[in-house]
């Protein structure tokens, strides 16, 4: 029997996102080196965390051993576990790590949007919240424990994974 395997189905998500946070990364830098705003070491930190090679990359000629990496552990969060947290799930349509979920704000799935002030001491997590993606899940998932293959077959209904 041949192993089941789930791929992003848009590899353009994985480039915004990854587009995205690059910006935030810059305008991180730019703010910490002009002192605009206070800015936190650790929200630099975490941005230089997904972008070293922790989102999917299915152009690069070079896989690095990270980006191997990446794709194992994305991969398997969808075959080993039975279920995930809200994070994790947003995380894997989004083609980011899923193992960096601990960076994202942990209640994100609770947060209203006239709660997303909230959101602007963590622009990671501001970035993640203003995604479609995170909408949709959270009206369709409520809660922060989600089973694996409801999601499975809910992301792929919706076109974010595809099995191959």
């Amino acid at each position: 029997m041949n192993e089941v395997t789930y791929k992003i189905f848009h590899e353009r998500t994985a480039e915004n996102i990854k587009v995205e946070i690059k910006k935030l990364h810059e305008l991180l830098l730019l703010n910490n080196k002009e002192n605009l705003y206070r800015v936190d070491a650790n929200d630099i930190k975490s941005v230089e965390v997904i972008l070293a090679d922790n989102i999917l990359d299915f152009k690069i000629l070079n896989i690095s051993y990270k980006q191997l990496r990446t794709r194992s552990e994305w991969h398997n969060f969808l075959v080993e576990k039975n279920h995930l947290n809200f994070n994790e799930c947003l995380l894997i349509l989004l083609g980011v790590n899923p193992t960096l979920s601990s960076l994202i704000k942990p209640n994100l799935y609770k947060t209203k949007l006239n709660e997303v002030g909230g959101l602007k001491e963590n622009y990671l997590s501001l970035i993640f919240f203003q995604r479609v993606e995170n909408h949709l899940l959270r009206e369709r998932f409520r809660s922060n424990k989600i089973n694996t293959d409801e999601f499975i077959k809910w992301a792929m209904d919706y076109k974010y994974l595809r099995k191959i």
